[in-house]
């Protein structure tokens, strides 16, 4: 089987002499390729760095990326939907490169990354296709097993590749696609090599017309799940299963509301409202977030000092709100309700 970091250079000269690519545009246009909806199950959590020197910015100069990162980043919600399954597609018509297949899924503990590094197996699971004119694009991280493609196959945009794992160095469920021209990493939101800089102008997208009305405009904030617990929300947990239970007992500890965001920003607001079985406000708590992260999870509640709440349907609303400059604030809004029971 061979190894992705060395398909490029081992196959290229061999699939030219003895197959033809099919034919392709200069530019081939790229389609979106997750089978899953932007926004709702899943989310652009890093950019390509379009910065040349240290730091990183993504192609917007926001912080949607990291130092020297050379793909888009797809993310799940949490671990739990990536045994949906969810699929991986090909972004454009063209022949299987490269594939490797079998690199066992793991949580993404330190350990995990570390031995991911060691083994040379950062791309974890993957397909590398060759799209003709000298264009490549290469699929991480996919699901132990799912590989659904061999080295020579012809695929066609749309065709289902794999699925969306936690191979090699993945700290969490995703997809890593990049996409490359003769060997040069591309940034597929400005058609410029990576490092161009981030206010180098574009010589335009390589995301296809229809992929392009999936994106979001901006870099916002992302609010992806919310939910109740009977007792403090834990971290970790949330990693692995972000859902939330349809009920809960009324004798429970404690009535606790918890979001998770992807692309938080140090500035932004998350504000929790809780309404009672009455419509009467059950909590309202506004945190402000002292950093920036990637992933980050907040939490309130109130205990149930008398040892029994109301029987009824609590309906709780999450917002994560960003204030920018002359313009108005980024609002995302979440509800969630919980039906607590005797």
């Amino acid at each position: 089987m061979m190894k992705l970091r060395h398909a490029l250079a081992l196959f290229t000269l061999l699939l030219s002499a003895l197959m033809a690519v099919p034919a392709a545009a200069e530019t081939p246009a790229f389609d979106w390729p997750v089978g899953c909806n932007l926004g709702r199950d899943c989310w652009i959590v890093h950019h390509p760095d379009a910065d040349p020197g240290p730091g990183a910015k993504d192609f917007r100069c926001g912080a949607l990326t990291y130092d020297k990162h050379k793909g888009t980043d797809i993310a799940l919600r949490d671990r739990a939907s990536m045994f949906r399954p969810v699929p991986v597609l090909a972004a454009a018509d063209g022949v299987v490169l490269g594939t490797r297949d079998r690199v066992a899924d793991h949580l993404g503990s330190q350990a995990d990354l570390k031995a991911a590094k060691n083994s040379g197996k950062e791309c974890g699971n993957g397909v590398v296709i060759d799209h003709g004119q000298g264009w490549t694009s290469q699929y991480c991280h996919l699901k132990s097993g799912s590989v659904q493609v061999a080295w020579g196959a012809k695929v066609a945009v749309g065709d289902t590749i794999g699925q969306v794992g936690q191979t090699g160095l993945a700290q969490f469920p995703h997809l890593h696609i990049s996409v490359s021209r003769d060997g040069q990493v591309m940034d597929p939101f400005t058609g410029l090599a990576l490092g161009a800089g981030c206010e180098a102008g574009s010589t335009g997208t390589l995301w296809s017309a229809a992929a392009q009305k999936l994106l979001p405009a901006d870099d916002a904030p992302m609010l992806t799940a919310v939910g109740f617990r009977p007792g403090r929300a834990q971290y970790e947990a949330l990693l692995q299963d972000a859902s939330s239970p349809a009920t809960l007992s009324s004798h429970s500890a404690a009535l606790v509301l918890w979001a998770f965001a992807y692309g938080v920003q140090a500035g932004d607001v998350v504000e929790f409202a809780i309404q009672d079985p009455l419509g009467r406000s059950f909590l309202r708590k506004s945190v402000k977030l002292d950093k920036t992260q990637i992933r980050a999870m907040r939490f309130t509640g109130r205990s149930n000092n008398k040892g029994i709440l109301r029987v009824g349907t609590y309906t709780g609303t999450v917002k994560l709100i960003r204030q920018r400059t002359g313009a108005a604030p980024i609002v995302e809004s979440r509800e969630v309700a919980v039906q607590l029971t005797e």
